[in-house]
């Protein structure tokens, strides 16, 4: 069996050289225009947009610190420039049917000349028919009209029967003012009408609208005059909401628009994402008409493209079902709003729905995509095209070379501080860190945002004029100061022996495991102790965490997986005569994953063997049923808090980790880890199966079956196997 490996202290960072690259300063490069590392989805996206058919709407996925967002409103803006510019869109009074108000499609920006026309038209009837009705020429003609009909009054009163003469002298009187109010106000409106019909003669909806217009003012003169009861003067005083109805809800203005909107909203209610109707109190009613309709992000976004949140709106399941509706029928409905305010009898309005041609942009993470796929059968219908962000790039001469172009780009459109070539390289290499792999970069771009920012902090507080890579040290040290108050809680009780976490030594079935606690965006790791006791029994290994219900389906799976690989090594031709507990001491919390059974199965192992385990090492990885170790996330962050806890005790020169052999390529480590293992004084172990660990734990040969079915004699499988016969007999 070969010897576990060793890493040498040059593979555990591999750092990007400064002189590497080809400038001085990110004043020397280039502003890079594209982004870096996304042409699936860039591609996604086109399709998208490109394709018109009902139901390709899109959905953009991937980690919130994508900078998805920023991107997709960029390509969709740039996108949107070279569409036409969409109609505007107006509401008007419905003569025929007041309760319905009529949707008006305009050609852009004449929707907001309509409008400012109709308000000058019903501004200047105002002005002039209240002139008019003050003039002494109408006073006149209004005395006249009186004058004749007080003659007739009294010849008629000593007639046979007055009372019917009177009424009819009354209702003549009245149809003779009424045709003067009548003659009054046509003369008024008859010229700005036909100056109006005249400039829209093109567009037929609106020259109706003003025949319309037109005719109701005329039928309802009365409507709008009402008699002063100090002077008896008849005043053209309409009320505000008579007045209205010859006004123009402008809902989607486009004038100043060129090429296709692009809409954003960042809070969808029905409100501003539908419509919303504002009312008023009119005689202990709420009342409203269509002037109080307002616009919602689907009404600002028709013609073009609208980016929604998925997990704000689906946190309001009536407001998505709408959502798809409207989507489905392409058009905007909009519902009256059915509820009761105080004891108030609402009154609400049935506005004609206006079609919509939209794409929809929905921005969410993975896991709700799957969700959605899984539980709303209309979700796959209606967004077809899966815009799926990559979280990392090949790191290679070339995207080296477009990272530092970003970095440079970033850093002038901030309006920073140079950027010195080593701090750019140290940078890059934190998005190798982050992305947790060393052949890969991270695209993570707002993480790499703060970064650049904090950095620059950082050299201005130096006093100094260009950033360099001690800044960008600085920065993230700070940052992690920042937010390592739980990390330093939780270790400064290891200090104190509150929890239990030895460096030195050896113990029988006890095992220091390692995995990551994640605090907001800061992960530390976390070494926790195993520990496993056995004996006689019917094959059954007890995991603590699970019988208390505190430990996820992957925990779980990791430990059956764990009982078949020691059932099928040591017990294949015999009962597997063992009953065992596995317990995560000190672990007060829920527990998932299976990073630690590699750890859990040694501890297994050193107990049957009643064979002690060096506490100098940490273990993380998964085991498979043939006892090969799988690889593990977050082995940087485990490496560095086992690390810290040896430091903290004390270094021997003894202390290390064992990590599978195929994680060897996310190690990334800080250079205090680095430094400590240049000068053997801390060690990181690759280890390709469950024996490799056994034999750096114990320090003894695990041993190779022979031909006679039995492991090396005295070898660490040998002392197991015969432990485990003894209990089988």
């Amino acid at each position: 069996m070969k010897k576990p490996h060793s890493l040498d202290y040059r593979a555990l960072r591999p750092v990007l050289k400064a002189g590497t690259l080809a400038f001085k300063t990110t004043n020397d490069l280039k502003r890079l225009n594209h982004c870096i590392g996304q042409e699936r989805a860039l591609q996604a996206l086109r399709f998208g947009l490109e394709t018109k058919h009902q139901g390709y709407h899109l959905y953009a996925m991937g980690s919130s610190d994508l900078g998805k967002h920023e991107l997709v409103r960029e390509w969709v803006a740039a996108y949107a420039k070279q569409r036409p510019t969409p109609n505007d869109w107006c509401y008007i009074h419905n003569f025929d049917n007041p309760s319905k108000p009529t949707a008006l499609a305009l050609p852009p920006g004449m929707g907001h000349l309509l409008q400012q026309d109709m308000k000058t038209f019903v501004d200047e009837m105002s002005t002039s028919a209240q002139s008019i009705f003050e003039s002494k020429q109408f006073r006149a003609e209004m005395k006249k009209i009186a004058h004749f009909s007080n003659k007739k009054f009294k010849l008629e009163s000593n007639a046979s029967s007055p009372s019917v003469k009177i009424k009819e002298l009354s209702r003549e009187k009245f149809l003779k003012e009424k045709r003067l109010r009548f003659k009054l106000i046509k003369a008024v409106i008859s010229p700005p009408i036909t100056v109006l019909k005249r400039k829209y003669k093109k567009y037929l909806p609106i020259t109706k609208y003003l025949t319309a217009t037109y005719k109701d003012i005329l039928e309802h003169v009365d409507d709008l005059m009402h008699l002063d009861e100090n002077t008896n003067a008849l005043l053209f005083s309409p009320e505000q909401m008579t007045l209205a109805k010859y006004g123009v809800n402008l809902m989607v203005d486009n004038k100043d628009l060129k090429g296709a909107p692009v809409i954003f909203e960042p809070v969808p209610h029905y409100s501003n994402l539908i419509c919303r109707i504002e009312y008023i109190q009119q005689q202990g009613n709420l009342v409203t008409h269509f002037t109080l309709i307002k616009p919602g992000a689907l009404h600002l976004a028709n013609g073009g493209y609208l980016i929604v949140d998925i997990r704000k709106l689906k946190k309001q399941p009536e407001l998505w079902e709408i959502f798809k509706s409207t989507l489905y029928a392409q058009n905007i409905k909009i519902e009256p709003i059915e509820r009761a305010v105080h004891t108030a009898k609402l009154i609400s309005i049935s506005p004609m729905p206006i079609p919509l041609q939209i794409k929809i942009i929905l921005l969410g993470d993975r896991n709700t995509y799957y969700d959605l796929c899984q539980e709303d059968t209309d979700f796959t219908k209606l967004f077809k095209v899966i815009v799926d962000f990559d979280e990392d790039v090949d790191r290679n001469e070339k995207n080296i070379k477009l990272y530092a172009q970003l970095i440079g780009t970033l850093v002038k459109r901030e309006k920073l501080l140079p950027f010195h070539a080593d701090a750019v390289a140290a940078i890059i290499d934190f998005c190798s860190r982050l992305s947790e792999d060393i052949e890969k970069l991270s695209t993570h771009l707002r993480a790499i945002e703060d970064l650049i920012i904090e950095s620059n902090y950082w050299a201005a507080m130096r006093h100094v004029k260009i950033v360099r890579a001690s800044d960008v040290e600085t920065a993230i040290h700070a940052k992690a100061y920042r937010t390592d108050r739980t990390r330093e809680l939780y270790y400064e009780d290891i200090k104190r022996n509150f929890i239990i976490i030895h460096t030195r030594g050896e113990s029988i079935g006890q095992v220091n495991c390692l995995s990551v606690r994640k605090v907001g965006y800061f992960s530390y790791g976390h070494p926790t102790r195993v520990t496993a006791r056995i004996r006689k029994g019917k094959g059954r290994i007890i995991d603590i965490q699970r019988e208390i219900k505190m430990a996820g389906p992957q925990h779980t799976k990791a430990g059956l997986i764990i009982a078949n690989f020691l059932a099928s090594r040591f017990s294949s031709d015999q009962l597997f005569s063992l009953s065992a507990s596995l317990s995560f001491e000190q672990v007060y919390g829920y527990t998932d994953g299976d990073s630690a059974s590699v750890g859990e199965c040694c501890a297994l192992l050193s107990a049957i063997a009643n064979i002690p385990i060096r506490q100098s090492f940490a273990v993380t990885g998964s085991i498979d049923q043939y006892g090969e170790a799988q690889a593990v996330g977050g082995v940087n962050e485990k490496i560095e808090g086992f690390f810290d806890v040896c430091t903290m005790q004390g270094l021997t020169g003894h202390q290390g980790v064992l990590i599978p052999a195929v994680n060897r390529k996310n190690l990334m480590l800080k250079d205090s880890v680095v430094e400590a293992a240049k000068q053997k004084k801390f060690t990181i172990y690759l280890i390709d199966t469950i024996d490799d660990a056994m034999t750096l734990l114990t320090g003894l040969p695990v041993g190779k079956r022979q031909k006679n079915g039995e492991f090396t004699k005295d070898s660490l499988y040998y002392i197991i196997e015969k432990k485990l016969r003894g209990f089988a007999r």
